[in-house]
């Protein structure tokens, strides 16, 4: 259901005037002196220093490792992630995931389009594709991103590559990895050729993967429960170490054509996707398809004043969801209900423009403006021969709108040589709207026609006004001594999930879930926007070479509202003898060891903790210079109505990386410790508890003259050990009824892995 409205095509023709209006105006840019020299920056890019990046050897060594673009991020502290598909985890900044941080690709903030959020924003991009990630852990500049309450992750694929004057250049990379746990393999290549003022650059990547194996076993050798007409009722029988749900295919693609003359340059990016299967082994359905387009138009520039910087972009993404291999395909008590399709359409628009102004030597004044539309249509296809699954299309968000309006201010000033400050404020206006829905059925079986009646009679456009404000103040004592502190108020509008999903009926609401834990969620079209806030503050100490390093980083968060969820008393699904009550509530007693059904609710919440990083050298020798790093994160946090732990909060946890560099050798030996998570859970959702480990991972790399190749070992030791993040298993079996997978089953994660990866430039 693609929507072919004029609100989409009208913003898309006045962001192209946006973003070619500086070009064409009676001063135009092309023709206009400038003091400055020329610049390549970044949509996002802001003078204020970000708390982490990830660019240069440290990518390289990631990108050998890792299919999933988030986890190049493994090394930065704070940072852990949620499990989800093997390229789609969604990265978790000091308790705060997925919509609450803002993650943007070449400066798109776009939206999962899945009531799994299977289709996560780094997944859109392949790590050999990024050149760059800057990561703001607890606050963030007013001008890197809004409706957000947590850090930023700003990945980018890298500026235009131009020629010489008067030159030509043609120049690229091609490169190819395999992981034997899983039989991970893959390839990339980059191409690009340029004049002084004109370049064009291809990009693709493929890789795929089986199941993989824990390292041991945690679940009983699956057997099939009797055979139908139609073929097996049960899925593929697994080996109790395999991780049911774990395998995947993903293709990406992308063209960028830029012009560039003097200090302006313009650049389209056209980039595709294709992922014919991923599987997920903590959710209830698979991805069968998804198919991403999308437009990217960006303008920067140099003036005398400063810089100017514009963007357009639309995306368009087709997704669908069914049961993979590893779970149960038919259904009822014939086997005669085959699958249960379910289908996501969502279009973006959207439009930024951002002026950098230099107001004196050291001050400067950014501004600008933001507008971005989200439509989502999700809507479920009736199934042949089905009671439950019939003989309606079921709505699950019909139409749902979500337009943003942003505005924001944002001045930086340098004191003197030690004392740099930056004060900003945003406001944005956040409407969102949808449609009315029905169940399958029509009767009210399933609950189905009171909960859709109810939602219906309500008027489901809601406004919300965002005020964000950040201050930030850095002092170099010295040259040995570096001072941060920062405070921030940061507002995020609810989602149209969170809003507008609406049916208690089990069946229905455990396919509506984000975070993995194995319960159904539905929506609450009351809730208001969550707002957070949060002190920051860091200490680094280091030598003047910053060989020895040792950076304290602590933070304090206050969320109001806080949306999190509440056990829901109705005990809809497939039952086909009964029919639901006529009213449904909270919650009286809390349902431990099973899967519920929750409604989003707000709450408020704390979070609390400190990251530790350091580094030192061991020893300069004749054989090379070795040396260690090393990182440390607490996380606390606290719903401070009901007193539990919030979901998915990362227990305590550190590395120790030993590097050795000797010509062009780079090696490693990575040393990582995770505590126990069986304190402070979210006993609301029954959050499931694991057992802390420690993982042995080696390294290594050599290049010489224009090629690379990698080499290492992940879980040395071939250790069992189960994700803090991974929420449920539910890889394998009947996932459709709530409780028809065993409750209790933490996801394991990869057993050993021998992997190795080779790049050559030209």
């Amino acid at each position: 259901m693609k929507s072919r409205s004029i609100f989409v095509r009208k913003p898309v023709a006045l962001a192209v005037s946006l973003v070619f209006a500086p070009l064409f105006s009676p001063v135009s840019a092309w023709a206009q002196e400038s003091t400055t020299e020329p610049i390549n920056v970044d949509v996002t890019a802001t003078r204020f220093e970000a708390d982490a990046s990830v660019i240069g050897k440290e990518l390289d060594l990631q990108r050998a490792a890792n299919v999933d673009t988030a986890t190049l991020m493994t090394n930065v502290s704070g940072v852990a992630f949620q499990t989800g598909g093997a390229v789609s985890s969604i990265p978790v900044i000091r308790g705060l995931a997925d919509q609450r941080i803002n993650v943007l690709v070449d400066g798109v903030d776009a939206a999962p389009a899945c009531p799994n959020h299977m289709n996560t924003p780094l997944s859109y991009v392949d790590p050999s594709s990024i050149q760059s990630l800057t990561v703001y852990k607890s606050l963030k500049p007013v001008s890197i991103g809004l409706n957000s309450i947590g850090g930023a992750i700003v990945a980018s694929t890298g500026q235009p590559t131009f020629a010489e004057d008067g030159k030509n250049l043609i120049t690229g990379n091609a490169g190819f990895f395999y992981g034997t746990n899983n039989n991970n393999i893959g390839g990339n290549v980059k191409v690009t050729t340029a004049t002084d003022w004109l370049s064009l650059t291809y990009t693709a990547s493929t890789s795929s993967a089986n199941n993989y194996t824990a390292g041991g076993n945690f679940h009983a050798p699956q057997s099939t429960t009797g055979t139908t007409a139609n073929g097996p009722k049960s899925a593929t029988v697994l080996p109790p170490n395999m991780v049911g749900s774990t395998s995947y295919e993903s293709t990406n693609q992308a063209v960028a054509l830029a012009l560039k003359h003097d200090k302006h340059t313009v650049q389209l990016q056209y980039s595709w996707q294709d992922i014919p299967y991923e599987n997920y082994p903590n959710q209830r359905m698979d991805l069968t398809g998804n198919q991403e387009q999308r437009f990217n138009l960006r303008y920067w520039g140099g003036y005398d004043w400063g810089k100017l910087e514009s963007q357009a972009y639309y995306e368009t993404l087709n997704h669908t969801m069914n049961f993979g291999p590893n779970k149960q395909y038919f259904y009822g008590m014939q086997g005669q209900s085959a699958g249960m399709p379910m289908n996501t359409n969502s279009n973006t628009a959207g439009v930024k423009v951002k002026g950098d102004i230099d107001l004196s030597a050291g001050s400067l004044l950014r501004t600008g403006a933001e507008w971005q539309r989200y439509y989502l249509n999700d809507w479920w296809p009736p199934v042949a021969n089905s009671m439950m699954m019939s003989p309606n299309t079921f709505r699950n968000i019909n139409g749902g709108l979500q337009n943003i309006a942003s505005v924001f201010g944002e001045w930086e000033k340098q004191f003197d040589p030690k004392l740099k400050t930056l004060f900003g404020v945003r406001y944005s206006l956040v409407n969102s709207s949808t449609g009315n829905v029905n169940g399958y059925m029509n009767n009210n079986m399933a609950n189905e026609v009171t909960d859709a009646n109810a939602f219906n009679s309500t008027n489901s456009y809601r406004n919300f006004n965002d005020v964000d404000v950040t201050l930030t103040t850095s002092y170099k004592h010295n040259s040995h001594h570096d001072m941060e502190l920062g405070l921030a108020r940061q507002v995020r509008a609810p989602n149209l999930y969170e809003l507008y999903s609406w049916s208690t009926s089990s069946m229905n609401a455990v396919m509506n879930n984000f975070v993995g834990d194995g319960n159904g969620y539905f929506g609450n079209p009351n809730l208001k926007a969550e707002t957070a806030y949060t002190a920051s503050a860091a200490w680094d100490v280091h030598t003047e070479d910053r060989e020895y390093m040792v950076k304290a980083s602590p933070f304090y968060s206050y969320v109001q509202n806080y949306i999190d969820a509440v056990q829901w008393s109705s005990n809809c699904g497939m039952t086909k003898t009964s029919v639901c009550p006529s009213t449904s509530s909270p919650a009286a007693t809390l349902k431990g060891g099973q899967f519920n059904v929750m409604q989003y609710v707000n709450q408020n919440a704390n979070l609390a903790g400190i990251d530790l990083d350091g580094q030192m050298p061991i020893a300069k020798t004749q054989f090379g210079r070795f040396s260690a790093q090393g990182l440390f994160n607490w996380t606390y946090g606290k719903n401070l109505v009901t007193g539990y732990g919030l979901y998915n909060v990362m227990p305590v946890n550190g590395k120790l990386n030993f590097t050795h560099q000797y010509g062009g050798w780079d090696n490693q030996i990575q040393l990582v410790a995770v505590a126990n998570k069986n304190n402070f859970l979210s006993v609301e959702r029954n959050e499931i508890p694991t057992p802390g480990y420690f993982l042995t991972n080696l390294k290594a790399s050599y290049s010489w003259a224009k090629t690379r190749i990698d080499t290492g070992i992940n879980n040395l030791f071939n250790t069992l050990y189960y994700q803090p993040l991974g929420g449920a298993y539910l890889g394998q079996g009947a996932t459709m009824g709530i409780n028809s997978v065993p409750y209790g089953v933490p996801l394991p994660g990869m057993g050993i892995s021998y992997y190795t990866a080779v790049n050559v430039k030209f």
